[in-house]
């Protein structure tokens, strides 16, 4: 469990550990990580905190060594990593080493996670499951978010061709694309125009989405209700410069939403 210190990535440590499972806890702030841990600890959970670097490859190596001695077999990887970044400026407007440290951690670290333990779950020959967190923002981009929207379709594509990759063997991925979360790295911040969505779920919630969905082979994981709409939004955006032959093709390929796939229960 990378990012595991807090937000989505303490909350998915939290309801494993719930369940009975093992945890292998991963983040690179480590005094934080160790009290939220002992904190699960202290309410019965097995856990242990590992301390580390997500964009050193050498740090994520020994990263997959500690949890495959510590757990034995691996059941599921949450590649969960991630920061904000510059929000609410324009492109030409953020330092480029701002936005290559976000890259880094949102794209390069979870690059890093797959080629680590991917190759030894296919070793095991058991069936496992890969959780990449992308965002809306993988799909819904406003103004002045360029960083981190791009980092979040670079994960996208990254979890869509582990997905290819991997078709036919034990190990399934899924892509978490959650809208607005009430956690410590949003909390106070408005959303840059166009870039945030009219709900926001908590942590938790985020965290009983991915679990409804572990052995399951539903691909995209989306937790927020208005996600069908700000899809819809994006692909009819598309679907304007697309030839398409007639009205009524363009229909066929484009159904308009019902109150079932809008009105999601969370």
């Amino acid at each position: 469990m990378t990012g595991a210190a807090g937000g989505i990535g303490l909350a998915l440590s939290a309801r494993f550990a719930r369940a009975g499972a093992g945890v292998v806890m991963a983040d690179v702030e480590g005094e934080e990580l160790r009290r939220r841990a002992a904190d699960l600890t202290a309410a019965g959970a097995r856990v242990t905190a590992v301390t580390a670097d997500l964009t050193d490859p050498g740090a994520v190596a020994r990263l997959a060594d500690t949890a495959f001695e510590v757990l034995g077999d691996i059941d599921v990887v949450c590649n969960n990593a991630g920061v904000l970044g510059p929000v609410g400026q324009p492109l030409w407007e953020v330092p480029l080493e701002r936005m290559r440290q976000v890259f880094e951690v949102n794209h390069w670290a979870h690059v890093l996670v797959a080629r680590a333990f991917v190759p030894r779950l296919l070793e095991r020959g058991r069936p496992a499951h890969l959780i990449h967190t992308a965002s809306m923002s993988a799909f819904v981009v406003g103004a002045g978010s360029a960083a981190y929207a791009a980092s979040k379709h670079a994960d996208l594509a990254v979890a869509r061709s582990l997905r290819a990759d991997l078709r036919g063997t034990g190990v399934r991925v899924s892509v978490l694309c959650p809208g607005r979360v009430d956690t410590p790295m949003v909390r106070g911040l408005t959303a840059p125009r166009g870039a945030g969505g009219a709900t926001t779920v908590s942590a938790e919630d985020v965290a009983e989405v991915v679990w409804d969905a572990l052995g399951s082979d539903r691909f995209y994981l989306f937790s927020n209700p208005d996600a069908p709409l700000r899809l819809r939004e994006q692909f009819d955006d598309v679907r304007r410069h697309a030839p398409f032959p007639s009205p009524s093709a363009e229909e066929e390929l484009w159904p308009a939403p019902t109150a079932t796939t809008v009105a999601r229960k969370q």
